[in-house]
């Protein structure tokens, strides 16, 4: 039987995790080479990060070398490539965690997981085929790394696709579905595209820059309030100033220890993430999708401030317009249907509230945007209000909120101030009658946060007929 994901948390401890901060000149600039950690970030237990008495065996020429663990070696007697192999394991020590340990018959056994870096490339067609391209230097077959990024950028990138409906996969390692994965991420952005997949968007400006990334300060907020069960606004708002300082070790402070390792090691981040996910510690979990809706109009308000001082779009990247901004934010809001819809477990009141949440502001944010923005082109193209709402009716939000009224209703204030925007801004009369009657069915409702799915309306109607 495995594990609980309590008990690995239990068994969480800062020597079973290895050390993972890298120079950015390595880390940062996505180089082939496989990095490797040097001898004054290693962390690993029994090694002193004082490096004042290092400069004596820096030389490649000394016939003593020093060890992570502060031991030192003579070496003069060996050969000369024994000594290179000496002095580069010494020099950049790899970076592995010890798991476990056993002694079979007349053997002890040693089981260690080393942590090796691995850079993908994905570059444009040259002759109508993206190249991929990974370190590890695999041929012939897709690479285990290529596939585990690839379902990551497919994850992210297809909003169409009807997630109990299984993909194509192709030789290559992608699902036809997904066409030409360089254009898929050129269409969807890459700022887009990283915060959702946790990580940071690196500029040549930004990437000898050791600064925190302020997406991963605001997750690393979301999680640790999420073990508390406080809203993440109120949780240690003076952990959260950025820049946070230097010093990851806080003493008598195990909250701003553990905030700061989930801002400087990925792989306790990702770990913590996922146990996190399995425990349903998160209590907002469709917050995502508020900020990507945020993300993508922050890209484009850019955008448009950019035409004002500056040439066009040049970039390979699909223009950040209206009719881009659209496309993801109807896509985002189909992500969340498609989540209510297919839960394999009944959607309990707070993922409910979590899902109305993010539905109400990303409602708001497009009705507070009716303004027109690149004049030359037509209103659909230049108004996301208008493209989204003001023009025809899709039921836009509503059609969701209707899923899930009981929890829609704790925003009952919210989308009467928003419907009165509507009537103001113009809206075709069979959207506002639609909003109408959800506010009237919002007014009445009874706090449960169960998903409405087809048919189930009329089956208690019927049930309350009989009981009657």
């Amino acid at each position: 039987m495995s594990s609980s994901p309590t008990s690995d948390i239990a068994k969480l401890s800062l020597e079973t995790m290895p050390p993972t901060t890298i120079p950015p000149t390595q880390a940062e600039s996505g180089a082939d080479e496989e990095p490797r950690q040097s001898v004054e970030e290693d962390s690993s237990p029994g090694f002193d990060s004082d490096d004042s008495d290092l400069s004596d065996f820096e030389d490649d020429t000394s016939t003593i070398v020093q060890s992570p663990s502060k031991l030192t070696y003579q070496i003069d007697h060996l050969s000369d490539s024994t000594q290179k192999a000496i002095r580069d394991a010494f020099g950049e020590p790899p970076r592995i965690a010890i798991e476990k340990c056993r002694r079979i018959e007349d053997t002890y056994a040693f089981q260690m997981t080393e942590l090796v870096t691995r850079s993908i490339r994905i570059r444009a067609p040259q002759d109508g085929t993206t190249q991929l391209t990974c370190s590890c230097g695999h041929q012939n077959e897709p690479c285990e790394h290529l596939l585990w990024l690839l379902d990551q950028v497919v994850k992210q990138t297809l909003y169409d696709q009807d997630s109990a409906k299984p993909l194509k996969m192709m030789g290559a390692g992608y699902p036809s579905e997904m066409g030409d994965p360089f254009q898929t991420i050129a269409d969807h952005h890459l700022e887009v595209l990283a915060d959702d997949i946790h990580c940071q968007v690196v500029t040549p400006d930004l990437e000898y820059d050791n600064e925190l990334d302020p997406r991963r300060v605001e997750e690393a907020r979301e999680l640790l309030s999420s073990i508390y069960g406080v809203p993440v606004e109120e949780y240690r708002p003076d952990i959260s100033v950025h820049p946070v300082g230097k010093d990851v070790f806080r003493h008598q402070d195990l909250d701003y220890t553990i905030f700061r390792m989930l801002l400087d090691n990925h792989h306790f981040f990702h770990y913590f993430l996922s146990l996190s996910r399995e425990t349903n510690l998160l209590q907002d979990e469709f917050r995502k999708y508020s900020h990507r809706v945020d993300r993508i109009l922050t890209i484009l308000d850019a955008n448009i401030s950019s035409l004002v001082t500056s040439s066009p779009h040049t970039s390979r990247e699909r223009p950040p317009d209206v009719a881009w901004a659209s496309l993801h934010i109807i896509g985002t809001i189909d992500l969340i249907k498609n989540e209510l819809y297919r839960r394999r477990e009944p959607l309990q009141l707070a993922q409910a509230i979590s899902a109305a949440r993010s539905l109400v502001h990303i409602l708001e944010a497009v009705v507070g945007r009716n303004r027109d923005v690149q004049i030359d082109s037509s209103r659909l193209e230049r108004n996301i209000y208008l493209r989204l709402i003001g023009d025809r009716d899709q039921s836009f939000v509503i059609g969701v909120l209707e899923l899930i009224p009981e929890a829609a209703s704790q925003f009952l204030i919210s989308l009467e101030s928003i419907l009165d925007q509507i009537k103001i801004h113009g809206a075709p009369a069979t959207y506002v009658d639609k909003f109408h009657n959800l506010i009237s069915r919002l007014r009445t409702s009874t706090i449960g946060g169960g998903v409405k799915r087809q048919g189930q309306t009329d089956e208690m109607d019927r049930k309350s007929k009989r009981m009657k």
